[in-house]
């Protein structure tokens, strides 16, 4: 085969472009730290990679969710500890107030202190995080007590802040204040009830109908809760098999069928499923006002019985509170060791060896130095040489 000085030259080049980008190569893995830098360079390392990546970016969503719920279940045990500490101050004024040889006016004047933190205890009822107020169920953006003239209302809802922790596993981080400080009139159906098209009940006068998109209670739930109507009175929550109706006051529900007999035959008109209203704060607004009647029977009786139920039911939350906080500060250990875990295997499919990465690139170099002084001999040759 006859050698042309063309060919010479495009070998030549050829060669030099070949050592050049593997020395760019060399000095991109340098500058970026990284091995991979295009799928091309290492399909199946890069896949191994990518499927790390996507663990950490779940890992770190995960630790913040624990992290943002032990922040929440901190706080609400703060405020359970500042609950009782108060609640307990309340029951020895009870005992005070118990003592048969006080006469009216010193029941009166320990009453006025029995307001006072009665009014602590609504503040701390209505403690926020971030913005969010912690006892008010899901309804974060909205005080959950009001205590005007003596009349207590609940605007949160019965349901629960959650976190997920890890794929499909969920944690309540949050205490709804219903369940501690104050419920309402509460009204339950029995179980397993029929929701039949076409049949009409009223809540305190406001009417609803059963409709054909009705096919579950968290759908009767949903449209009782989405009325405007009903919003500011009552609220409504199931869990699976009966509907639950609480009144935001102490306020009886009135509940009437219209057409149809879904309330008698769901058992909401029974007054068996019926409870009057009850929490901490009712326990102590009711001590309060039976020290200013001079009421020493109630006092001595049920109020300190139901102070020392309540103070029981303190206890009970904040075991939970406890159980809750410590199984994400489990996780949270477990969550950090796996990071660390994973980005220490990652760092090994993709960040560069420095000092082996420095000396390929001092090999490449070297290798392209002697190709261009061995291109530079070999194309020697000009026209003037062929002429001489």
């Amino acid at each position: 085969m006859r050698v042309t000085h063309r060919m010479i030259t495009d070998q030549v080049m050829a060669n030099l472009y070949n050592i050049t980008e593997r020395l760019l190569r060399v000095q991109d893995m340098l500058s970026s730290g990284k091995t991979l830098r295009r799928p091309s360079d290492d399909p199946v390392k890069l896949n191994h990679v990518l499927l790390l990546r996507t663990s950490i970016r779940k890992l770190e969503q995960y630790t913040a969710n624990v992290e943002d719920g032990l922040s929440w279940l901190n706080l609400t045990d703060t405020s359970l500890n500042q609950a009782t500490s108060v609640l307990q101050k309340v029951r020895t004024l009870a005992v005070q107030g118990a003592n048969g040889t006080l006469t009216p006016e010193d029941r009166a004047m320990i009453a006025t202190e029995v307001e006072k933190y009665l009014e602590e205890l609504v503040g701390i009822g209505n403690t926020a995080y971030a913005g969010r107020y912690v006892f008010s169920g899901t309804e974060t953006l909205t005080t959950p007590f009001v205590l005007a003239g003596g009349r207590l209302t609940y605007q949160g809802n019965g349901a629960s802040i959650q976190r997920e922790i890890s794929e499909g596993v969920v944690v309540a981080i949050g205490v709804p204040g219903d369940g501690l400080f104050f419920r309402g009139f509460e009204v339950q159906s029995n179980e397993g009830i029929t929701l039949t098209v076409g049949e009409r009940f009223a809540i305190n006068g406001v009417e609803i109908e059963i409709d054909g998109t009705m096919t579950t209670l968290e759908d009767l739930v949903r449209r009782i809760n989405e009325d405007p109507a009903l919003k500011e009175e009552v609220y409504a929550f199931t869990d699976g098999k009966r509907l639950f109706l609480r009144s935001r006051t102490e306020t009886p529900i009135d509940l009437v069928d219209v057409s149809g007999t879904f309330l008698q035959d769901s058992g909401m008109l029974d007054p068996a499923n019926s409870r009057e209203a009850w929490g901490i704060l009712k326990v102590v607004r009711d001590l309060a006002e039976h020290l200013r009647e001079n009421r020493v029977d109630l006092v001595s009786g049920e109020d300190l019985e139901k102070l020392d139920q309540a103070l029981d039911l303190l206890l009970k939350v904040r075991a939970e509170v406890g159980a809750r906080t410590l199984r994400l500060e489990n996780a949270l250990g477990r969550f950090e060791d796996f990071t660390t875990n994973f980005k220490k295997l990652l760092s090994l499919d993709e960040d560069i060896d420095v000092a082996e990465v420095v000396v390929q690139l001092q090999e490449h170099q070297n290798v392209y130095q002697m190709a261009l002084a061995a291109a530079a001999r070999l194309m020697q040759p000009t026209l003037l040489d062929f002429l001489r």
